[in-house]
């Protein structure tokens, strides 16, 4: 049996992490057997983040290796679609994981109405003497990386100027087929459900919250995608 190490859940997601749902989903998607190991820091992970999947041919890191392993074991994550599509579905991939992803990780852990409930969520499982000192300095490293990336110095109007052409390209693709490239779930679903799910899960009202909740044709697709894709035996591990 396969091992998924992830980050455990909250927000009503089967995990805090975008990227480890989209590995529980297409675990679900391949048939593999395989159960969840929660973890609240990855320190022992391969490259340092999760997710990770203990696999008899040792760890495979990241949500694109788990992909391709799966797929080299069988499991077909584009059924009936083309090579067009499939590219399609690629840039799908990047723009959700690259962009919309961010904004999750933005406004979870630099808001300060989301921080304050994301730190319970995430950081539980350290001792409460040190909870404060380790949920501070992995903040202050996010903080870093998205200053980097750009996103954290913008203004809220300016990230929202960057965000809503995907949002748009996203309910595009929607208006004539329930899925994003065909009427049954494909491999860019599996990122796209669990990020916009999260956008629309944010404790805070954020205006990207409100333009995804504010959105029928995209919570119409989190609905109709959690329903068909996410894992079962997994939700019980979403804190409320």
């Amino acid at each position: 049996m396969l091992t998924l190490i992830t980050y455990p859940g909250g927000f009503d997601e089967p995990s805090l992490s975008p990227f480890c749902v989209k590995t529980m989903i297409q675990l679900e998607m391949s048939g593999e057997e395989w159960r969840p190991e929660y973890v609240s820091m990855p320190s022992d992970a391969p490259l340092g983040r999760l997710p990770a999947l203990r696999t008899p041919d040792g760890i495979i890191p990241e949500s694109g290796f788990i992909q391709t392993y799966l797929e080299k074991r069988g499991a077909d994550f584009y059924p009936g679609l083309s090579s067009r599509d499939r590219v399609l579905g690629h840039a799908l991939i990047r723009m959700v994981e690259e962009h919309l992803r961010v904004a999750v990780a933005h406004d979870r852990w630099l808001d300060d109405r989301c921080w304050s409930e994301l730190v319970p969520r995430a950081f539980g499982s350290v001792p409460l003497p040190m909870r404060g000192v380790v949920a501070t300095m992995v903040r202050r490293q996010v903080r870093n990386g998205l200053k980097g990336q750009g996103f954290a110095r913008m203004t809220e109007d300016q990230r929202m100027q960057c965000l809503t052409p995907d949002l748009d390209c996203l309910t595009d693709l929607l208006w004539d087929k329930p899925f994003l490239l065909a009427d049954h779930p494909t491999a860019p679903d599996t990122t796209a459900v669990p990020v916009l799910s999260m956008l629309a899960g944010l404790p805070a009202d954020t205006a990207i919250r409100r333009a995804v909740r504010g959105n029928k044709t995209l919570m119409a697709y989190i609905e109709r995608g959690r329903a068909a894709i996410y894992p079962k035996f997994t939700r019980s591990a979403a804190a409320a």
